[in-house]
């Protein structure tokens, strides 16, 4: 239904919501697995004129269920959406990291990444700094300690974070 609306240009019909685009991206990460360009590519057409905020917590909200069997293929494609979509996060950088530290799956570095665009690293590294101090579970401080390799010095430079970014020529 996705890949028909995009490439007939009917996408703007559509108004969703969060719980929509949520069930979406469930529905298309189990069916295709997160890394479907052409999956991808319709829902970029199918996102980009939606309600920002409704996409913002639609796509967030992968990172913040329990976990699940095709967690990682749902958060990839989530994550990857957010990156190159860029909602603005309605969350304070503290909230969006703290949120998300028992649901996420570290391998999928896009949260990071995007968090730290649209929040600002400096934020970003002050809840890092914050939530350090702060009793942790042992998982919890695992994907905290993954978060900060994620945001290492120079991870704007890594080819791959330039391509997924879109900003390079990787």
């Amino acid at each position: 239904m996705i890949h028909y609306l995009a490439r007939m240009g009917l996408t703007s019909l559509l108004t969703l919501d969060r719980k929509s685009i949520a069930s979406l991206i469930v529905g298309s990460a189990d069916h295709y697995g997160g890394d479907s360009p052409r999956q991808f590519d319709d829902f970029m057409a199918l996102l980009e004129g939606s309600n920002q905020e409704e996409v913002f917590w639609g796509l967030y909200s992968a990172f913040t269920v329990p976990r699940h069997e095709f967690r990682h293929s749902r958060q990839e494609l989530a994550g990857s959406l957010l990156l190159r979509l860029r909602p603005p996060c309605p969350l304070t950088a503290y909230d969006a990291v703290r949120n998300a530290l028992s649901g996420w799956e570290v391998s999928v570095e896009e949260l990071p990444w995007y968090l730290a665009l649209v929040c600002g690293e400096e934020a970003i590294w002050e809840a890092l700094q914050t939530l350090d101090a702060e009793p942790l579970e042992e998982q919890q401080r695992y994907a905290l300690n993954t978060f900060r390799f994620w945001l290492l010095p120079g991870w704007r430079d890594n080819p791959l974070a330039r391509l997924r970014i879109g900003d390079g020529n990787a």
